[in-house]
């Protein structure tokens, strides 16, 4: 039995519900003819309407199965099932009538069973039993087909936003490393002693980087506190040209940014623009109920073209964590950047 409630694909709520509507169909009938409550609530013809039932599942479920392993079809769609409703009726009747008719010659019932008006009368009731129990089980798979369709979209999306965030992140830290190499290069041949203790900093900013390569968001004050450990070795090269200020009030633990998202805005502002001792560049991120990042433009005379590939992949993985982009202002004196906060992470 548990072979074929598999095979069909129904469970024990929808089989009570099948036997029910039997049982019910039966009694529905016996009234019109019958006045004895006893006889009317008798199980047996609701317990042989209940076999017949499964009979029509059975046609119909090996209908689609053939069809659509014959057709190389691995959709559900109406049309196919109309099809195979269509189908499987015809062998209904057929296999009934065959059935019917085996059981006549054997018990020489013949004439009294196939005559014109019994079969029209007996072919009219199984059509009607076919079309009730047929449709609902038909509706029933066609449910439960689409909704397991729907959960394997659902996981494929997921996986594949897991994928494409993956590769954002294999984008970002490598962008992460190669400057601060270029940067660390220029220190040795200007000041080796300076080099030596932004090379210590930058290991331990690394070794962050590297704790977080597996996740997709990571608390507020982490990132925080990364990007001010990020500038402290941006001024180890930079005295004077460039200043940061962050303002922001406490934040529920429950506030997540992608790593790298506050560093990579400080790094394209420091990066995009030319900062002097007379003319700093000043960076300022302000946190309330959303993040600005933002600073004074001095925009220098050869600039590397990235195209901002680093910022169209941030602006991906908000799109893709929370489901709302950042916005861009970009005039000819600041450069903004408004980052959303993301507070109910499905997997940090």
């Amino acid at each position: 039995m548990k072979r074929l409630f598999t095979f069909l694909r129904i469970d024990r709520y929808f089989t009570l519900f099948l036997f029910l509507m039997s049982y019910l169909l039966v009694i529905n009938s016996r009234i019109r003819v019958d006045h004895d409550i006893i006889s009317i609530l008798q199980p047996d013809a609701p317990i042989a309407q209940f076999l017949g039932v499964f009979i029509i599942m059975i046609l119909i479920k090996l209908t689609i199965d053939y069809f659509q392993k014959k057709n190389a079809v691995t959709s559900h769609s109406a049309k196919i099932y109309l099809t195979c409703f269509a189908l499987s009726f015809i062998l209904y009747l057929i296999a009934s009538n065959a059935i019917s008719l085996a059981i006549a010659i054997s018990f020489d019932t013949v004439s009294r069973n196939f005559n014109q008006q019994t079969l029209v009368l007996t072919n009219l009731g199984r059509a009607v039993d076919f079309a009730l129990f047929g449709s609902l089980y038909l509706a029933y798979l066609f449910l439960k087909d689409n909704r397991d369709y729907k959960n394997q979209i659902h996981e494929y999306d997921k996986a594949l936003s897991a994928s494409v965030i993956q590769q954002l992140k294999a984008q970002l830290n490598p962008h992460f490393l190669f400057n601060n190499l270029n940067t660390l290069d220029e220190l040795i041949e200007e000041d080796p002693t300076l080099a030596s203790a932004f090379l210590h900093h930058f290991s331990e900013l690394y070794r962050y980087a590297l704790d977080t390569s597996e996740k997709k968001l990571v608390p507020l004050h982490e990132e925080i506190d990364f990007v001010n450990s990020y500038f402290k070795l941006m001024e180890h090269k930079y005295r004077g040209y460039y200043f940061l200020n962050i303002a922001y009030e406490e934040q529920s633990p429950q506030v997540f940014v992608p790593p790298f998202c506050l560093q990579l805005l400080v790094e394209n502002a420091i990066e995009h623009n030319l900062g002097r001792s007379s003319a700093p560049v000043n960076i300022s991120i302000s946190i309330t109920d959303k993040i600005i990042v933002s600073n004074t433009k001095i925009p220098k005379k050869t600039t590397k073209k990235t195209g901002g590939r680093a910022l169209k992949n941030l602006s991906t993985q908000f799109n893709l964590l929370g489901g709302e982009a950042i916005k861009i202002e970009d005039s000819e004196t600041q450069f903004i950047v408004t980052l959303p906060f993301i507070t109910r992470p499905t997997d940090v």
